[in-house]
């Protein structure tokens, strides 16, 4: 098997419809104000402009497309600014999806990856929009899939957490963290028989029905975990003991490691512009608190 099989990466912005976040379409479209609200877009904005498309322009290896999904009802300011950015990248294609259900505007693309004969075996990864990968990603993706057959899962742990440092604070922290079959550039190989679109899954229960790789030796990955990516309160729980170890008797050491990873696999980011970042958030309300794109 040919190690330079195809990769796509797929990147879910602010899409409308039935998928795995809270934001479920509803009878009053309430979930439609509040994904589209300009303060939550414009801070998702932000992360997506600073964090996720640089990681991905800083790739090693080039050799990848990138799939940005969004829906048809994106207000056109939005859809303005989202063509805009995503043309940084020379492998983005943007959809603005017409169906409310994921699984359904996936379709298409997870076919047309397998090419004109359907022979193809593509290696597909998915990434949030407010989180970032390693610049040697897909270096690493590609010699890891090398030689491995369809349905294969690759799940990369290690990372950093940008979270805020309390409940109701402004000041942001990091901390290395290692979570097995995280969500983070969680990667498989499809064939014609396996076509299960990137947000269609349960991912910590992969081990349960198919073979994964793991790597924990590389910072894989930087999540953002901020105002807008879920209820302060689930958020709030979720930190609770990651907040004491970052600042406990071992906060020295922890700052250090997080310092040591940036320069390994993120040398254009550093602890403290990426712990500002969950400062800027708080002063962004909406597009014109952005720098311009244009």
């Amino acid at each position: 098997m040919s190690d330079q099989r195809p990769i796509i990466g797929h990147i879910r912005f602010s899409y409308y419809g039935l998928t795995d976040t809270r934001l479920q379409p509803d009878a009053e479209d309430k979930a439609l104000a509040a994904l589209y609200d300009e303060t939550r877009i414009a801070r998702r904005f932000h992360l997506f402009e600073q964090l996720t498309v640089p990681s991905l322009q800083a790739q090693t290896d080039q050799d990848f497309r990138i799939l940005v999904m969004s829906s048809d009802v994106m207000p056109d300011a939005f859809k303005e600014r989202l063509w805009l950015v995503a043309s940084r990248l020379p492998q983005a294609t943007v959809v603005f999806s017409r169906t409310r259900r994921s699984i359904y505007a996936y379709q298409r693309h997870m076919e047309d990856a397998l090419g004109p004969d359907r022979s193809a075996q593509p290696l597909h990864f998915r990434l949030d929009d407010d989180d970032a990968l390693a610049h040697s990603f897909i270096a690493r993706l590609r010699q890891a899939a090398r030689d491995m057959p369809p349905r294969t899962h690759f799940s990369f742990p290690k990372g950093i957490l940008l979270f805020p440092t309390a409940f109701d604070g402004n000041e942001g922290a990091s901390i290395m963290i290692n979570q097995y079959l995280t969500a983070l550039g969680l990667a498989w190989i499809s064939d014609a028989d396996f076509l299960r679109p990137p947000f269609a899954m349960m991912h910590q229960k992969l081990w349960m029905d198919f073979p994964v790789v793991s790597d924990p030796g590389f910072p894989a990955y930087i999540r953002a975990m901020h105002f807008d990516n879920d209820t302060r309160f689930r958020q709030n729980r979720f930190l609770r003991s990651y907040r004491a170890e970052r600042f406990g008797p071992s906060a020295t050491k922890r700052a250090a490691e997080v310092d040591a990873a940036l320069a390994a696999e993120f040398p254009s980011i550093t602890r403290p512009w990426l712990d500002g970042l969950i400062a800027d958030l708080a002063q962004i309300k909406g597009l014109a608190d952005l720098p311009s794109v244009a």
